[in-house]
């Protein structure tokens, strides 16, 4: 390799190397957000603590997401999305739906972690999934967190 190629490759990947460092290249095409959620947990309300959502009958569940901002400065406004979905069954159905709640935010100070909850009715037992986004305004969201649930005959909830 002559001296003027080598000079060239140096200059070329030093250019990469200091935009890389200083955030002008992303992996994912934007800055990625600092705020995730890390846990979920869901319980059934008994019917003396909890409140029809919007009027529909059925078990009334609590989930929780446990949302943690590892940047040391503050966010900026917050979405937080809960979003049911019965799992597929032998019964066809046209949606596997069942709700989306949606949380804003204004932020959340920096190093530190809240706990979200919104109630969501379900129409009976069954097996239900849980997935929980946060969209940070103006960054790339983190990744989605989901898990698997069974609601009993009795309103009873047990995790997997």
């Amino acid at each position: 390799m002559n001296k003027c190629m080598s000079v060239s490759l140096f200059l070329i990947s030093m250019c990469w190397v200091l935009s890389a460092v200083s955030g002008c290249v992303a992996s994912y095409g934007g800055e990625l957000s600092s705020v995730s959620v890390e846990d979920i947990e869901v319980k059934s309300l008994s019917e003396e603590y909890s409140t029809p959502v919007n009027g529909e009958r059925g078990n009334i569940l609590n989930v929780t997401a446990c949302i943690v901002n590892a940047d040391k400065s503050d966010s900026s406004a917050l979405l937080v999305r809960f979003k049911l979905e019965k799992t597929a069954s032998s019964e066809p159905s046209p949606s596997r739906e069942v709700a989306i709640k949606n949380v804003e935010l204004d932020c959340m100070k920096g190093r530190s972690m809240l706990y979200q909850s919104v109630q969501i009715a379900v129409p009976g037992p069954g097996t239900y999934d849980v997935e929980v986004s946060v969209f940070e305004e103006g960054k790339d969201p983190s990744p989605t967190v989901g898990t698997t649930f069974v609601v009993g005959e009795e309103g009873e909830v047990e995790m997997f």
